[in-house]
């Protein structure tokens, strides 16, 4: 792709990345299964360990606070070492119980470079889908480790309670367990192991409970979510619109009217030449007609950039077939793979269109490219398509913020138009090439 740069909207609020926004956790939740019992006895057993060391690090980053760099570090730390065991208990939580609980969303920072990595921590840290993770981890480790203690203790009682009485029977009675009668003892036992039983088999329901009490996103979150998703999506389409507009303007001004301002001056001029040299007249009225086929040729580019008539008539594959074989007449070896099972309303096929064609435009001016690829397919289990065009050109592309509206129709206008139908799109670009423009579309409400 180009080193021609285009956008970032630079906002004040912060994107936000949200995998999924289901809501309610969804699916049979199985608490009752050797999976289950196995997890919370596991997280019993390791708590014993772990449960005191991100307790220990954010004691240290507290205790550190005076020499700043020591709470520094222990802060980093401690939020990367819970973003990942927030992760790894969702990972647990659907393998074992198959909740499939909804990720909550994750505002990210719109800065680049080192300040974005310094925003993003500040972001995560003092959200409460950060500290929500940390409630869950504690709350659950804990949990699991009384539950574990309890089954143990129970077993260990059920095993060591008739083998001491026993052994009292056979020996001194004034031994310690002289008061519990042998029969006694193994009742007890048999109640105690059948306690151990009963705890290892259904204390993973509480488990559960806790993952559906702390891992889904709250309502509140979710509502503020929706609200932003909604603002940056008309934010989008605002600007989306006018950017649109000067690009038309733009092309009609540099393409179709010079043409038009030609034809006319050739027809006045064949009209002088008319009564006094019929030949030059008719050269000049050829010349006419060439100008005017062009022109028209200019004006279906123009309609072309604005409402494809093949996407409406033959949709999205056939649509994407035309712009890949303009770009191979271009120079550039273009490769396209479509799985489509379906027609795609008529707003994500046009966006998607457009990505491809913006991408590939870009790809044969500015990137001296020789292959690119273009792959477009529909995830039907999340109702998304995912559109990638690819170039082995030289990189540098980047979405930048600006007011150029020259430069406004390149990957700052996709930016916008994807943000406008709710989508994301990002751009992998190293300075050394290749590029990865992407876009990941909602085909439903």
């Amino acid at each position: 792709m180009s080193a021609v740069t285009d956008t970032d909207t630079g906002a004040d609020t912060a994107p936000v990345d949200v995998p999924d926004q289901s809501g309610a956790p969804s699916g049979r939740t199985r608490t009752l299964s050797v999976a289950a019992s196995a997890s919370m006895l596991v997280g019993g057993a390791a708590a014993s360990v772990w449960f005191w060391i991100p307790l220990a690090i954010l004691v240290i980053g507290i205790s550190s606070i005076p020499s700043v760099i020591g709470f520094l570090v222990a802060a980093v730390v401690f939020v990367y070492l819970m973003r990942g065991v927030d992760h790894v208990e969702r990972v647990r939580n659907e393998a074992v119980f198959g909740m499939g609980i909804a990720v909550p969303p994750r505002r990210l920072s719109h800065y680049t470079g080192f300040q974005r990595w310094a925003h993003q921590l500040w972001l995560d840290i003092s959200s409460a889908r950060f500290w929500k993770a940390v409630a869950h981890h504690y709350v659950r480790l804990t949990y699991d480790a009384l539950a574990t203690a309890l089954a143990a203790g129970l077993l260990a009682f059920a095993f060591l309670a008739p083998a001491a009485a026993v052994a009292t029977g056979h020996s001194d009675p004034e031994a310690g367990l002289s008061f519990l009668p042998t029969p006694l003892a193994w009742l007890l036992a048999v109640v105690a192991l059948a306690a151990a039983v009963a705890v290892v088999v259904f204390g993973p329901a509480l488990d559960a409970r806790i993952d559906r009490w702390l891992l889904p996103p709250s309502e509140t979150a979710a509502l503020q979510h929706e609200v932003s998703a909604l603002a940056d999506a008309r934010a989008g389409a605002v600007t989306s619109a006018q950017t649109e507009r000067h690009r038309i303007e733009r092309d009609l001004h540099d393409s179709v009217q010079p043409r038009l301002v030609s034809l006319a001056m050739t027809i006045g001029l064949a009209q002088t030449k008319l009564d006094s040299d019929p030949p030059t007249a008719r050269a000049l009225i050829a010349e006419a007609h060439d100008e005017a086929k062009n022109a028209l040729v200019e004006l279906r580019n123009v309609v072309r950039g604005i409402a494809p008539t093949i996407l409406a008539d033959r949709g999205l594959d056939a649509a994407l077939s035309s712009v890949v074989q303009r770009a191979n007449n271009s120079g550039v070896s273009t490769t396209l793979s479509v799985h489509l099972p379906r027609r795609l309303p008529d707003e994500v096929e046009a966006c998607a269109y457009f990505v491809v064609a913006e991408a590939l435009t870009n790809v044969s001016r500015h990137s001296s490219a020789s292959n690119a690829a273009v792959t477009v397919r529909l995830d039907e289990a999340a109702n998304q398509l995912h559109v990638s065009v690819f170039d082995d050109g030289r990189g540098g592309a980047r979405v930048v913020d600006g007011d150029d509206t020259v430069d406004a129709t390149g990957l700052r206008g996709l930016d916008e138009r994807v943000r406008a139908a709710r989508g994301t799109f990002t751009v992998s670009s190293p300075p050394t090439g290749p590029t990865i423009v992407t876009a990941v579309l909602p085909c439903g409400s």
